[in-house]
């Protein structure tokens, strides 16, 4: 069910962009308040799903990648020069 929110909020915050496209082409006043609100859409919707992300993941509704975070370090090859005589 979360992943379907998350998703809808994206959708909508792509909608906002595209509102704000049309503003930009239409200019003057009336473009500019288009602009302006669509701006502000989507920085609302962004700061929301970015606290929506955060606390699904602390409620445990969604689940990270899996990490390996203690991952064995490997070290890079080395190369063995010739002994000069």
């Amino acid at each position: 069910m979360t992943q379907v929110v998350i998703v809808l909020i994206i959708i909508a915050i792509l909608v906002a962009l595209g509102f704000g496209l049309i503003g930009m082409v239409k200019g003057g006043k009336e473009g500019s308040d288009k602009m302006f609100k669509s701006l502000v859409t989507r920085v609302s919707l962004s700061v929301f799903l970015f606290l929506l992300v955060l606390f699904s993941g602390y409620m445990g509704w969604i689940k990270p990648n899996a990490v390996m975070i203690d991952a064995p370090v490997t070290q890079a090859p080395t190369v063995q020069t010739p002994v000069q005589k």
